[in-house]
């Protein structure tokens, strides 16, 4: 891996997301800048995502939250969040007057800096599924710790034993009353998604984000509340979110470089997207993995969305797309 990224879409430069390493955080945080600076710890386990003996959960970086990446879901309603879905419904980001009241409860407002960064297992995931709802809420600047706590302890970082929880954050902390806005072209629906299927890539390119056995049908259940073999129709399957980091330290930075060149190999990045003409949309099951590769994109310059609702919306929600792709 490795070579000089040179972002090539026109949206390049961009100032609400980037990544940054563990000085620039201490930095913030020693510095002080009253109380802008939020820091998340973006952390989950499941059946299906068991804790890493190698990895103990007992890393914390000084002053973090923590977070289940499910909170922009469901807020604290905890019922809900991974695997407990019921419904596509369930595995979406909340409406964005819930989401933002959700985010000032943890004391972030739309000038806050947040930085979020992961820790075992699949803390890469984890941390760019908070990511994109912190963009998605209208954040003014989102920073990625990349490589999580292992870089932080990489570079000599300390550590805490204990963090503090949502549970214990948001549930003393009143609302504030800012004003937000949605960065609605961060988000794809299913009728996004449909119209894009319709116009065969000449709006947009679907690209799934899934391994090849939830793509060809041959893994059925990957996940344990619905079926998700096969594929939205038109897709370039990019293959899984693990092939978008480093394989050493699971790093987004130093593998853009090969992920620039693949993409343009796949068909990804072309002319037409590398010009902003035409946007990308990153799908996965529920819009975790996506997320990953969503940030990616957004790193090299690129227009993108990620569809929330996954191949787990588009499974339940099937209509015909629409008859045609003007207007």
């Amino acid at each position: 891996m490795g070579g000089t990224v040179v972002p090539v879409g026109a949206g390049a430069p961009n100032a609400e997301f980037r990544l940054v390493g563990p000085a620039e955080v201490v930095a913030w945080l020693s510095h002080g800048d009253g109380g802008r600076t939020v820091l998340l710890e973006a952390h989950f386990t499941s059946g299906d995502h068991p804790a890493d003996p190698a990895h103990p959960n007992d890393r914390h970086l000084p002053g973090a939250i923590q977070v289940h990446p499910s909170y922009i879901e469901a807020g604290l309603d905890a019922a809900k969040y991974y695997p407990r879905y019921d419904a596509p419904e369930d595995a979406t980001v909340l409406p964005h007057a819930d989401l933002t009241k959700a985010l000032e409860r943890l004391g972030i407002a739309p000038a806050s800096r947040v930085v979020v960064y992961g820790c075992e297992p699949d803390g890469a995931m984890a941390a760019a599924r908070v990511v994109w709802g912190l963009l998605y809420a209208g954040v003014a600047e989102v920073r990625l710790l990349d490589g999580g706590v292992d870089a932080w302890l990489a570079c000599g970082g300390q550590v805490s034993s204990r963090v503090e929880t949502v549970w214990g954050v948001a549930a003393s902390r009143p609302e504030g009353c800012f004003s937000w806005r949605a960065r609605e072209e961060y988000l794809a629906t299913t009728d996004h998604v449909r119209w894009a299927v319709a116009c065969r890539g000449s709006a947009a390119i679907v690209v799934d984000v899934r391994n090849k056995g939830e793509r060809d049908g041959s893994l059925i259940h990957h996940y344990q509340f619905f079926e998700s073999q096969g594929h939205i129709p038109t897709a370039v399957h990019q293959g899984d979110w693990k092939n978008l980091l480093e394989p050493s330290g699971g790093r987004i930075g130093p593998a853009l470089a090969d992920i620039q060149r693949r993409w343009r190999e796949l068909g990804v990045i072309d002319a037409e997207v590398e010009g902003g003409r035409r946007e990308l949309i990153f799908y996965c099951g529920t819009g975790w993995r996506s997320s990953v590769a969503f940030l990616t994109a957004k790193l090299l310059g690129l227009r993108a969305r990620n569809y929330d609702g996954g191949y787990f919306a588009w499974t339940c929600g099937r209509s015909p797309p629409p008859s045609g792709c003007g207007g």
